[in-house]
């Protein structure tokens, strides 16, 4: 299989610090490497802002602008693009660019692995930190306007959105997620009945309604963008991540997701966020988690 990764070094915009180290991280143990070995082809980009920083919004778009571009590449080149990101933002840019490399088209289900809900918007927000809106963001919530002129994708469609793993959301960012029409599926189910169990009717619901909106076709494959913030796992499990939250999934317990995911959609896009590794315990416990959960990812060549 062919590979793209994309490297994202910032956090909220800013070069290089907290979980902007995160993808050097992952490069400097040998992802590559990894993947290489398993017997893929893999090519390695990084996506640089263009313009000095100026806010964190025009900054994060900036960035999204440039992660976009990279997505695009990869995906016209026949690649499946996995983004090694700071921040769940960079699902922005990787919607962005399949959208204009696909030219247009039906939407990817989007699959968004989270301790938090990540739905928080301008008028719900008690802290007015941007990092908590990606998926309000890519849903069109909260700064439709500057999204769009920047990267020119349309929003994603709820209905072929599942969050997956919350146990951490503000007040208003529950009311909003209960009175939107993304499918939720609580980390606790996946804990307690096993992911496959948990999550094998609402993926199937979501591919039959990906199947419906492309006409034409007898049988299409169901597309998915997978979007995993390492904070869904349980601290133990991971501990350098941006907000650990105990009460998460283990490491076999994302990775058996992940493969339930893999044997319903074709991966079009994988987005992986939040390794931050100033906040890593000694023996490098959340790197190991995240190269546990990219080397699945990508499956091994036969």
């Amino acid at each position: 299989m062919r590979l793209t990764l994309i490297a994202v070094p910032y956090d909220l915009g800013r070069a290089d610090v907290g979980s902007g180290r995160g993808p050097a991280a992952y490069l400097q143990a040998g992802v590559a490497e990894a993947l290489r070995a398993r017997g893929h082809d893999v090519n390695v980009v990084t996506a640089r802002r263009s313009t000095p920083f100026a806010n964190e919004l025009q900054a994060v778009l900036d960035v999204n602008h440039a992660v976009a571009i990279g997505v695009a590449k990869a995906t016209l080149a026949g690649a499946l693009p996995i983004v090694l990101a700071g921040n769940c933002n960079a699902a922005l840019g990787a919607h962005a660019g399949l959208h204009h490399a696909r030219g247009g088209g039906p939407a990817p289900v989007v699959i968004w692995l989270d301790a938090h809900g990540d739905f928080n918007t301008p008028a719900t927000t008690h802290t007015g930190y941007l990092d908590g809106m990606p998926l309000a963001m890519l849903c069109g919530r909260a700064h439709r306007e500057a999204i769009a002129e920047t990267l020119g994708a349309p929003p994603q469609p709820e209905s072929l959105v599942v969050h997956i793993g919350a146990r951490e959301l503000d007040g208003g960012e529950a009311i909003a997620l209960d009175a939107s029409g993304i499918h939720m599926v609580a980390g606790g189910d996946v804990r307690r009945l096993g992911a496959c169990v948990a999550l094998t009717p609402i993926l199937d619901r979501l591919a039959a309604i990906a199947r419906s909106r492309c006409p034409g076709q007898s049988s299409p494959e169901p597309e998915a963008h997978l979007h995993i913030d390492l904070d869904v796992l349980d601290p133990h499990a991971a501990p350098g991540v941006t907000f650990p939250t105990p009460g998460g999934l283990s490491l076999a317990q994302l990775l058996e997701t992940i493969a339930c995911v893999k044997e319903r959609y074709r991966l079009v896009a994988v987005t992986v966020a939040s390794y931050t590794p100033d906040r890593d315990d000694g023996s490098r416990t959340a790197l190991a988690a995240g190269l546990d959960v990219l080397t699945q990812v990508a499956g091994e060549v036969s």
